[in-house]
């Protein structure tokens, strides 16, 4: 039994069924920090476990290869991160007399359900139960989104849940198709929901059906992912949802929405072709970039300026996965790098948020001067949002426009292209936030606040750092894994 597996999916779930039990804020917030911590643990012992053993199971029901791995690194670093964010986040809102000590205990509670089910998605091993967790964490999601309960919040946590939903619906019905056509070849049993029988016999399934199931789970799956044009919930939800939920839904749960399309790709590449989903995979890509970099330059509420990023970047990674080849590696750590800076730029935005208690963009300049940590973090996650070197996101975008121009010049050039104008545009609105002189003195944050954020914001650009300069060799080996899996021969999984 893979022990690092279990305690990765096990933490929050317990820690989050512990905060509705105990009553004192301190002890929240102690049992937060021991998740963090053993979050970050676990999900490196996974990846160890799994780069050396090739998969990670616990029984019948978890289990973790290369893929799942991945996203358990990024799920685990961020969740990490996040939690301790929120923790300093939260605690602020509480002295200031925000929020209650009951609201306090439930928001912990939500949020790290929230993550169990996420964690529990891309580690389970029957496509049914992950289409379950997966619509669990839509549902803790919207309860997150509306916490604050103002008419905007309402609002948007209501368009969340009725987009999703109905997104939702049709990857569940993209699920049965699968689910149809491979009983006829492996019985009326699990084993035929089991994603590593599906592929063993991904070869004999019905090609019209799978053909059709995976149009609909790309646009249901892709509803969550925020892909245009099923993206219209997530400027919304990501500028009225507390920031730390923010940084979570761009970093955590629209990668976890790649996850799901990811699976039934490689399903569907083996019984297909890549060919059939990489034209659907690409298409959609470069329209969510093409949107998102003209929708930058018009934004003045600094929290939609970063959903409409994650929009770009998710768009970029499956861009990445659509071409195949060397573009496959890029996608894969364009989520990783993405996700460590989207936070993180998150995590800056939370902090300006606190202290000016507003969103307004031309309301906000001289970050770096008035409020460093804040500042440091908007700059720095978007000069690497922008795709500048020495980020990660820099060589991830490379690799994907070399792996387009292997593929597709065409769609090379339109990828370059966009590239240029998102470069601008995105940089044109981080710099007027961090550089210049401040404009409003603003509201000090408590101590207990600044301690916590910084280590949240610390972890995250040290991280992002240190990948950038070169990718460590545990990572590199499953990202090679990865690219067996998408790629010519399609090892299984």
């Amino acid at each position: 039994m893979a022990w690092p597996l279990l305690i990765l999916v096990a933490t929050p779930l317990l820690v989050g069924l512990a905060c509705l039990l105990v009553r004192g804020r301190r002890l929240i917030e102690v049992l937060q920090c021991c998740q963090a911590g053993t979050m970050l643990v676990s999900a490196a012992l996974l990846v160890d476990w799994v780069v050396g053993q090739q998969e990670a199971s616990v029984d019948a029901l978890l289990r973790a290869d290369a893929l799942s791995a991945w996203f358990d690194l990024i799920l685990g670093i961020v969740g990490a991160t996040g939690t301790l964010f929120a923790v300093g986040y939260l605690g602020e809102e509480y002295d200031r007399q925000h929020v209650t000590p009951r609201r306090h205990r439930l928001f912990f509670a939500q949020f790290d359900l929230y993550l169990a089910a996420m964690l529990l998605a891309v580690n389970v091993e029957n496509v049914a139960i992950m289409w379950i967790a997966i619509e669990g964490s839509t549902l803790s999601a919207a309860m997150l989104i509306g916490f604050e309960r103002s008419k905007a919040a309402l609002e948007a946590g209501w368009k969340f849940v009725i987009l999703n939903s109905v997104g939702i619906a049709l990857a569940l019905f993209g699920t049965i198709l699968v689910y149809y056509s491979s009983e006829h070849l492996l019985g009326v049993t699990s084993e035929a929901l089991r994603w590593s029988e599906l592929y063993r016999v991904a070869d004999g399934l019905d090609q019209t059906a799978i053909k059709l199931a995976f149009v609909f789970v790309l646009i249901g799956y892709g509803t969550k992912a925020g892909l245009v044009p099923m993206h219209t919930w997530l400027p919304d939800a990501h500028a009225e949802a507390p920031t730390p939920v923010s940084a979570m839904l761009s970093a955590n749960m629209l990668t976890l929405a790649v996850y799901a399309i990811l699976r039934f790709k490689a399903v569907a590449d083996r019984t297909v072709g890549p060919a059939f989903t990489g034209k659907l995979v690409v298409g959609l890509g470069l329209l969510s970039v093409a949107v998102a970099a003209i929708f930058f330059l018009v934004q003045r509420d600094y929290k939609r300026l970063f959903a409409y990023s994650s929009i770009e970047h998710i768009g970029i990674a499956l861009l990445g996965f659509g071409v195949g080849g060397i573009g496959v590696f890029g996608g894969a750590w364009h989520l990783l790098n993405h996700a460590l800076a989207k936070s993180a730029a998150f995590y800056g935005a939370g902090l300006v948020l606190l202290r000016h208690e507003h969103k307004l963009v031309e309301r906000v300049s001289g970050l770096l001067r008035s409020m460093p940590l804040a500042g440091a973090a908007i700059l720095l996650s978007g000069v690497a949002l922008a795709g500048m070197p020495p980020f990660g996101l820099f060589a991830s975008e490379v690799l994907i426009a070399a792996g387009a121009f292997t593929a597709r010049p065409d769609v090379a050039y339109a990828f370059l292209a966009l590239l240029a104008l998102a470069f601008a545009t995105l940089l044109y609105q981080v710099f007027r936030m961090a550089l210049g002189e401040p404009v409003e003195p603003g509201r000090a944050l408590g101590w207990p606040c600044r301690l916590f954020t910084a280590t949240a914001v610390g972890v995250n650009l040290a991280v992002l750092g240190l990948i950038g300069l070169q990718v460590p060799s545990g990572f590199n080996t499953l990202l090679s894994a990865i690219v067996r899996i998408f790629g010519p021969g399609m090892g299984s999984p």
